[in-house]
């Protein structure tokens, strides 16, 4: 089967890379996604072992169409009463770089109506449409000269491992992982940390590039804890027996090196969830996390790697940005020299601030803002 796995802009070769190594072929890459094919287990397994994807997607219709008339026949002629049973919700997304369909909210409701339309018409009933929280997902992607109507294997975003909340309420404030999963471990992976060296992250938040950076070293597939379920096992052809025995291959390949990773913070609130991440994964024992500024550090080994995301937002009220980063990159090349400080920010003129010629530079988008990830020797 074909399949479209979505990523982050910039991390299009690491995710190829990964694909490869999972058994997909045919890999072709594009902006923020990459193209191949793969067979049933292999489709599972990237959904479970992919560090780098968003989600995954198989493409099922393919229609040059010029006329909504056209388009909805062309949905309607695939089996959907093979893969969709009448008793699950379904979803629409939607976008539309076509002039003949601007619309994308209309195609996808001609879409909707052509899949409920075919499994009425051969089974009788029909799945109904949920918004906040589908049992299958599906995608329309138009262009000017093609439509793509995709089954969505993954449902929620991949990033969404399961080891932590994305948001946790305390004390009447919400805090928010401003480092996503899947950028956090293109950052690690771009850095090309070794697990035999030390890695500190001097203003971790949650600890996402921490637990990321163990999860990696340990060979811990990224969603094998994850809650959310995945579009695939909705699926009338869902293969219960090869998924259990994807999952506990995963768990057999896991190794116990140990590491050493720190992650300084003075946000109480989100250090207690980056321990409670690295309890749930059985990661406490490598994955230091502590309660210091930058200030406070003290320099604990002769060298190693600094991965980390400083504040990229101006907070009311707040010291200014390039000012900050100007006092950050001044400490860590007093309490760090030997280290290679990698720091990443989707504020770019804060970044141009730091006082240190960068030796490399990589651009990597968080999202839809444009972001750089640069490497100062100190």
């Amino acid at each position: 089967m074909k399949l479209i796995v979505k990523t982050l802009y910039g991390a299009e070769e690491l995710l190829s890379k990964e694909l490869e190594q999972l058994g997909a072929t045919n890999i072709t890459s594009q902006r923020r996604a990459v193209n191949c094919e793969a067979d049933k287990r292999t489709l599972y397994k990237i959904n479970l072992w992919s560090r780098f994807a968003l989600r995954v997607l198989v493409p099922v219709v393919e229609v040059k169409a010029q006329t909504p008339e056209e388009f909805y026949a062309a949905v309607y002629a695939y089996d959907w009463h093979n893969v969709i049973s009448p008793d699950k919700s379904i979803k629409f997304d939607h976008i539309s770089f076509s002039s003949l369909f601007p619309d994308s909210q209309y195609l996808a409701y001609k879409a909707k109506d052509a899949v409920v339309d075919k499994i009425r018409d051969k089974v009788g009933a029909r799945p109904f449409v949920e918004f906040d929280y589908p049992d299958i997902m599906l995608n329309v992607h138009a262009t000017d000269d093609v439509i793509n109507v995709s089954l969505d294997a993954s449902g929620p975003s991949l990033n969404k491992r399961g080891y932590r909340l994305l948001t946790q309420e305390t004390s009447g404030e919400v805090i928010t992982a401003a480092t996503n999963e899947v950028l956090a471990a293109a950052l690690v992976e771009l850095s090309g940390w070794d697990a035999d060296s030390t890695l500190i992250d001097p203003m971790c938040g949650m600890g996402t590039i921490c637990v990321e950076a163990a999860m990696k070293a340990r060979n811990i597939a990224p969603n094998l804890y994850r809650k959310e379920v995945f579009g695939f096992m909705n699926w009338l052809d869902f293969d219960d027996k090869m998924w259990k025995e994807i999952k506990e291959e995963a768990k057999q390949v896991q190794n116990k090196c140990r590491l050493n990773i720190i992650g300084y913070d003075i946000n109480t609130d989100a250090l207690d969830i980056a321990k409670l991440a690295t309890l749930e994964l059985g990661l406490n024992p490598d994955v230091r996390i502590v309660r210091k500024s930058i200030r406070e550090q003290e320099r604990l080994t002769e060298d190693g790697i600094i991965i980390t995301v400083p504040p990229f937002r101006q907070e009311e009220g707040k010291r200014e940005l390039d000012d900050l980063y100007k006092e950050i990159t001044y400490f860590l090349s007093r309490k760090y020299p030997d280290h290679d400080a990698w720091i990443y920010s989707t504020n770019l003129k804060a970044l141009r601030a730091v006082e240190y010629r960068s030796a490399v530079k990589y651009q990597i988008y968080n999202g839809s803002q444009e972001g750089n990830f640069n490497l100062y020797p100190f």
